[in-house]
């Protein structure tokens, strides 16, 4: 254990939750030094080892790994509400969402789209998310996500959509380029991509969410959409592919054995009537499956904690009650996510791990009662299907506070209430101009 004191941080007296592979819950000290955790220890240890470190009293917490959501739409924070009670084949009959698309896509949206993408980030960070996989689906939206992702101090990725497939840029934000769904796909645009690919380019892709997509991929290209991306050598961990709902048993061996990432957004999935993703069976042959809210559109929330409990609530209705404990779905929810957008180094809490970092107040009604001891604990169980991103206090990036006691600290200085009034604003401008 390392015997510097200076510019450590020690984070003492909270229940945490590892999420490393010793999926460790007990009192435990945690120590910082810059960006990344340098030790954790039993606390008499860590005091000794570090006498003259900043000490931080977190009792009455829980502190676990960062939360990642590996699929996000945030410039539709503004329309939330706007598709209720349809399909995502049905959101083409309403008129007004295609209106407001058609503004946010245009020159007069771009402060419309600054709005929505900053209220979508500053609520993911409020409720315990470190790292966001942005997909914006309008044009500017992932160059603003970039700026806003930068300001709040959150880690995460941006798409690109180039059916070219150009040589990336250098960014300040990782990029990743988008062949965004099955109706969109050609020939060419495969090819492009797997030269992309073949380079070295990261990817993402919607696959295979819902029968309607799939059978598209059966009648334009004469099979499913996995073993399409299987012909065009497009299956990889660098290509992440979003809900794959419709995969059958040779698709998930195929998705395992490659290793290529899914994100699963059942809240969404549920919504829309796609169906529910073959989670526990992807897990358990060795699958990297993430978690996701997708668009507040199709889930009216960007909480990773009511994510988690969707997740194990679905798939306990499809493979039973036993199916998917809640260690797994923690786990899901950080390592899952930092494997997904091929992040190395964070997701746990272990030394030498990135410093992306939670704090649950334990003391919150919903968690209660909470039961920790060594013949038996329920803290996972309720992180996972009590807890909201409500309960979160504080937010650690990269060993820089983000959220301290509920309150945002953004690199840029915007404050929370300033971000609501701000989207409320441009909420009403872009109501008053499609209705």
């Amino acid at each position: 254990m390392p015997e510097a004191s200076a510019g450590v941080t020690l984070l003492e007296g909270a229940l945490v939750v590892t999420c490393d592979d010793a999926l460790r819950t007990d009192y435990l000290t945690v120590a910082v030094a810059g960006a990344a955790i340098v030790a954790v220890a039993e606390p008499a240890a860590a005091t000794s080892a570090f006498p003259g470190a900043e000490r931080v009293d977190c009792a009455g917490r829980i502190l676990l790994p960062g939360l990642v959501n590996a699929h996000l739409h945030p410039e539709l924070q503004i329309l939330k509400g706007a598709v209720e009670e349809r399909s995502l084949h049905g959101w083409a009959e309403a008129d007004h969402f295609d209106g407001a698309l058609a503004v946010l896509d245009s020159d007069e949206g771009r402060e419309l789209q600054r709005a929505a993408v900053r209220a979508a980030l500053a609520d993911c960070l409020l409720g315990g998310t470190t790292m966001v996989g942005v997909y914006g689906i309008t044009r500017g939206a992932n160059e603003i996500a970039a700026e806003e992702l930068t300001g709040l101090g959150l880690r995460g990725e941006v798409t690109v959509r180039d059916i070219t497939f150009g040589e990336s840029a250098p960014a300040a934000v990782p990029c990743r380029y988008r062949l965004h769904a099955e109706e969109a796909l050609t020939e060419e645009e495969l090819r492009a991509a797997a030269g992309a690919h073949a380079r070295g380019e990261r990817l993402v892709m919607h696959a295979a969410e819902t029968e309607h997509r799939l059978q598209l991929a059966v009648e334009r290209f004469g099979t499913t959409t996995i073993r399409l991306l299987e012909r065009y050598d497009l299956l990889s961990p660098r290509m992440l592919l979003s809900h794959a709902v419709h995969i059958d048993e040779g698709e998930r061996e195929l998705l395992a054995r490659t290793g290529t990432p899914i994100v699963s957004s059942p809240t969404a999935e549920l919504k829309l009537a796609d169906g529910v993703a073959p989670v526990v069976d992807l897990v358990a042959r060795g699958g990297v499956v993430a978690l996701g809210t997708d668009a507040v559109v199709c889930n009216n929330s960007n909480d990773m904690f009511l994510e988690m409990r969707q997740l194990g609530l679905v798939q306990k209705l499809r493979y039973g009650a036993g199916a998917l404990p809640a260690e797994r779905i923690l786990r899901v929810a950080t390592r899952g996510g930092s494997r997904a957008l091929g992040v190395s180094g964070t997701g746990a809490i272990a030394a030498g791990r990135a410093a992306d970092l939670v704090l649950v107040d334990a003391g919150s009604s919903p968690l209660q009662p909470l039961i920790h001891r060594s013949e038996y604990s329920n803290v996972a169980a309720n992180l996972v299907y009590s807890a909201t991103g409500a309960d979160v206090t504080d937010v650690m990036i990269g060993g820089e506070w983000r959220v301290r006691e509920r309150r945002l600290r953004a690199r840029d200085g915007s404050r929370q209430e300033a971000i609501l009034e701000e989207l409320g604003r441009a909420a009403t401008h872009l109501y008053d101009r499609v209705l």
